[in-house]
């Protein structure tokens, strides 16, 4: 629990989920990454930027939690689950996902992004990638 609040800390797998539903629940700043993302998608430099831009939020996001020979795969990871999280509710707006409430997306993104940021990964995962 919190000394100050009283209340239990979040676990580290529910702030970037938070963070990024906050970002889109907007509609100011949902219309300028939507229209990022889709620049992006037509533009190769967009794109790279884009991608360079995320690379560095996330790292220096989970960074601090990670083991140095890991810390870019569990990245990796995790921006899957908050790239197709957007993907399929922003964008496209595919299935279920598309209109669940904003906290109910976060409880269940949070156990993945929690296993990846804590979690021993598979031994084969642990390979220097060639």
């Amino acid at each position: 629990m919190s000394r100050c609040t009283g209340r239990s800390t979040p676990p580290a797998g529910t702030a970037g989920p938070q963070a990024t539903l906050r970002l889109w629940e907007d509609p100011a700043s949902a219309e300028i990454l939507r229209s990022i993302i889709l620049t992006a998608a037509q533009e190769p430099a967009a794109m790279h930027r884009l991608r360079q831009l995320f690379s560095e939020l996330v790292l220096a996001v989970v960074s601090h939690s990670l083991p140095d020979a890991e810390r870019t795969l569990r990245a990796s990871l995790i921006a899957t689950q908050i790239v197709g999280m957007v993907m399929n509710r922003y964008i496209w707006q595919v299935g279920d996902i598309a209109t669940l409430p904003a906290d109910t997306v976060t409880d269940l993104l949070a156990p993945t992004i929690q296993h990846y940021l804590a979690d021993p990964l598979p031994t084969k995962a642990q390979r220097p990638l060639a």
